[in-house]
């Protein structure tokens, strides 16, 4: 009796040895899920962003450069989370929902609401157009750029949805990674072809046509299209030439390119290439993308693409309202950016995410 009692606690030992190794396992296995260097990608795009806005910057056009980095992360991580890991359409939409609604939500309810009490603009007019993610499109005049809010930098987040909505309903008709693949840089090169298409032939072309899905979405389509195939030639990818192809696409965007279409033909590829092969960098250039500092900006980077848009289009558009307007709206858009993911964000959807 005595050995069978100490057998069977040694067996309960045992597999109390072995559940704590599988919950070690698990627990390692989520926090590796997280990559650092990802969120200091979103870190530079949302930098080069406000530095357009705030600072006196000539010669290059980082703000742009920036909404398109984070454009080629979007189209990378949702290939990833729709083609590879084949996330169910329910689960995608709802992550989808609690991840951008809230803080939009109440960013555009502040801003409407201040141009109706203050008879600013008759934008709260479009309210419904812009929740639904059309108002790039509808109303033509006055356009999304000139309603006289702040609200001109939601062109991105409409061509963010309907991207999405776009590979959901690939993801819904295709299965093979091949056809998926080829459909993606098909319909990214399409999209390229088309910008083209309007800047040789304007009257074919409509208004603010470079802030329009049919021509933006390249970057998204790309990038999402490479990463179902970048693994079968990864292998022969040196660590540095995502360094290399980072640094051309700066290039692209400055007054120095070698030709106008450097922008819209060659970016949406050195971008795309780029952010697939992040994970080849070097150590030391991973631990500067690891940065705390940059780490967090990217982790806020949305909220604070939100609420810097107030400050820029009031503060420093037009010249700087007031010495040091630069620096200083830089400053606090952050700040409320920190603020705004705190309090909104990140709260909300982790509610919406537990409870759904």
């Amino acid at each position: 009796m005595f050995k069978l009692r100490e057998t069977l606690f040694e067996a309960f030992e045992a597999n109390k040895t072995a559940l704590s190794n599988v919950n070690t396992i698990t627990v390692i296995s989520s926090k590796s899920y997280h990559l650092d260097y990802l969120d200091g990608w979103r870190g530079i795009a949302i930098f080069l962003v406000l530095a357009s806005h705030f600072f006196q910057i000539d010669n290059i056009d980082l703000g742009r450069m920036g909404v398109d980095i984070f454009f080629v992360l979007s189209g990378m991580l949702m290939s990833n989370i729709l083609f590879v890991k084949r996330v169910p359409l329910i689960t995608f939409y709802k992550r989808r929902i609690s991840r951008i609604i809230p803080a939009f939500f109440i960013f555009l309810s502040v801003i409407s609401f201040f141009g109706f009490i203050y008879d600013v603009s008759d934008e709260h007019n479009n309210y419904l157009y812009n929740i639904l993610f059309i108002r790039a499109y509808y109303p033509v005049f006055p356009d999304i750029q000139s309603s006289g809010l702040p609200l001109g930098h939601l062109w991105s987040l409409n061509i963010e949805e309907h991207v999405y909505i776009l590979l959901s309903v690939i993801s819904f008709v295709y299965i093979c990674k091949i056809r998926i693949c080829f459909t993606l840089l098909l319909m990214g090169i399409f999209s390229i072809v088309l910008q083209i298409i309007y800047v040789k032939f304007p009257y074919l072309s409509s208004d603010n046509y470079t802030f329009k899905t049919e021509v933006v979405a390249s970057f998204l389509l790309l990038s999402a299209g490479y990463l179902l195939v970048k693994e079968s030639i990864e292998k022969f990818i040196p660590s540095w030439l995502p360094i290399v192809t980072f640094a051309l696409s700066f290039v692209c965007y400055s007054d120095y390119s070698p030709h106008w279409s450097a922008q819209w033909v060659v970016a949406p590829f050195l971008l795309a290439f780029t952010v697939n092969h992040l994970n080849l960098l070097p150590p030391f250039t991973k631990k500067i993308l690891s940065f705390p500092w940059l780490k967090y900006m990217g982790v806020w980077s949305f909220s604070i693409y939100l609420w810097q848009q107030p400050f820029y289009y009031w503060g420093t558009k037009n010249g700087e309202a007031f010495y040091m307007a630069g620096p200083i709206l830089f400053i606090i858009s952050v700040f409320i950016g920190f603020i705004s993911y705190y309090l909104i964000e990140s709260p909300v959807r982790k509610y919406l995410n537990n409870n759904w």
